[in-house]
């Protein structure tokens, strides 16, 4: 077979800072799309293709990637074991003692994935059994556990080969891990600057060598421009596009559009300021939503009702609708009781985005029908470390779906628990903004406690619950990620299997990679 053309992916940015588990951690494109093409993840979800054409994983049935199996303890512990003969893109094999290490980094760094692992799965120490073993000793038990199997936070590395450009004032090979790949997904980086990444496909690779033999991640300056590149006879990969984009490329039969239920949007609440501190002000917010026309029109029909804390593709998702409707009449009520019916003005940030201005105005009449008068600002003009009294929070995919951390991440009362109170005010780099509501933090620890596996389950049941009554988020919309590719990009790139798929589809908001669009408000 004829060699193929590299494949192109236009991002906005490269940043040249790879290390995903480093304490200076920063979101980038291009650090995402290493995840995906030069590491891998020890499982990931099957998946079914909705009569929608939108893909649903299912993270009840784990398939086996770089671990093959896995099995709960009678004590609640988990033992894991990896698939032998898996080799990095720098020879060395994949083993119990590379898992090890990369914990021990992220412990003593106490970095992201220290919280999820330490404070939400409550990791109290890994034991390595055998080369290809290893057993994780939990606190509590946790059902889910084989879901954080997909995590890339912390990554699974070669540490042999970071081993060997380690130095007294870099004891984790950080610096070097930002500019280099230590992995065993399926390509290898062969080249890095500031314009683009170079990834050439492994033969070694224990899935068997990519179709696509080199993978061209390349900063581009306009957003027009690089969805235009799918035009072109090379084959191009178009990642992230918006409701209005999607819906324009779904009309183009030499395209194929890849969209999977990943992400979720909300109006978040700053709970702790008035008038938002009266709980009858947030539910008549909820009430005088118009939920089905933010769906429709707002995200031009992408979306789905969300009626559950928890992500719908998650485990313990409750499909029992929320306890409110678009109720105008017993918004004004509530207003009223609240000693608001003359009503007020407050602000909401939203993001500069076509999808999200229509979800923006759509609310601001609604909203004004009961009195509420709101003024639309664009999120970007933020100051740092300010909680904007409103906000339209969208698309949030955070490189897991597993109910418990879908809880601890998401909402303005707790977004996020670092969980244990006395924790640290902090992880890493990340200042969270958002306030804490300490009723639900107790119950949220009080739920990672509980030994016994029904009982947690009622707890989370009764968490979700509180979250919603609380009504610091109004729960607007489930939403879809989404690839395009065009003709020449072999099939078996984007097939739900793939190392790619499942870490663009599965684990990360991809709203950033491309290039930003120009705002559309005058």
């Amino acid at each position: 077979m004829a060699p193929r053309d590299p494949v192109l992916v236009p991002i906005g940015k490269v940043r040249e800072k790879l290390d995903n588990d480093s304490p200076n951690y920063i979101f980038s494109p291009d650090l995402y799309l290493t995840l995906a093409l030069s590491y891998d993840s020890m499982a990931g979800p099957d998946a079914q293709l909705g009569t929608d054409g939108v893909w649903q994983p299912d993270f009840t049935k784990m398939q086996p990637r770089l671990a093959v199996a896995w099995a709960e303890q009678p004590n609640g512990d988990w033992i894991v074991h990896l698939r032998p003969g898996v080799f990095s893109d720098r020879g060395n094999e994949w083993s119990a003692y590379d898992l090890d290490w990369v914990f021990r980094k992220v412990f003593s760094e106490g970095v992201m994935a220290f919280w999820r692992w330490k404070g939400v799965v409550g990791v109290e120490g890994i034991d390595v059994l055998d080369r290809y073993s290893l057993r994780f000793r939990l606190r509590a038990p946790y059902p889910t556990f084989p879901n954080w199997l997909i995590s890339v936070s912390p990554n699974m590395v070669d540490s042999a080969a970071i081993l060997d450009h380690v130095t007294a004032d870099d004891p984790w090979g950080i610096d070097w891990l930002d500019h280099n790949v230590a992995g065993f997904g399926p390509y290898r980086l062969d080249q890095m600057d500031v314009d683009h990444l170079l990834f050439g496909a492994r033969s070694e690779y224990w899935d068997g060598e990519p179709e696509a033999g080199e993978i061209d991640v390349r900063a581009w300056q306009d957003r027009v421009d690089a969805i235009a590149q799918l035009s072109e006879r090379r084959p191009v990969v178009i990642v992230g596009t918006d409701p209005d984009e999607t819906t324009l490329l779904m009309q183009k039969e030499e395209l194929t559009v890849v969209r999977a239920w990943a992400g979720h949007v909300s109006i978040e609440i700053d709970f702790a300021e008035e008038p938002f501190t009266d709980r009858r002000v947030r539910r008549a917010l909820a009430l005088a939503t118009p939920y089905e026309q933010v769906r429709s029109i707002g995200l031009l029909g992408l979306a789905r009702p969300w009626r559950s804390p928890v992500k719908g593709v998650s485990q313990w998702y409750s499909s029992v609708p929320l306890p409110y409707s678009h109720d105008p009449a017993r918004a004004r009520v509530l207003l009223s009781q609240a000693g608001y019916s003359a009503g007020f003005t407050s602000d909401l940030y939203l993001p500069q985005q076509p999808s999200c201005e229509r979800m923006g105005e759509i609310i601001a009449r609604s909203w004004r029908e009961v009195g509420v008068e709101l003024v639309l600002r664009d999120i970007a003009q933020l100051p740092e470390g300010w909680l904007p009294p409103l906000y339209l929070r969208t698309e949030c995919a955070h490189n897991i779906s597993e109910p418990i951390y879908d809880i601890a991440h998401d909402y303005a009362a707790m977004n996020p628990l670092l969980p244990l109170p006395g924790g640290p005010p902090h992880v890493g780099n990340w200042r969270p903004r958002w306030k804490k509501n300490p009723e639900i933090q107790r119950d949220f620890v009080a739920m990672l406690l509980e030994a016994d596996a029904a009982k947690k389950r009622g707890k989370f049941d009764e968490l979700q619950e509180t979250i919603v009554d609380f009504g610091s988020s109004v729960f607007l919309a489930e939403m879809q990620q989404v690839l395009v590719v065009n003709e020449q990009v072999p099939r078996s790139f984007i097939a739900p299997k793939s190392r790619f798929f499942q870490a663009l589809m599965y684990q990360n908001a991809t709203t950033d990679y491309l290039p930003a669009r120009a705002a559309s408000r005058k």
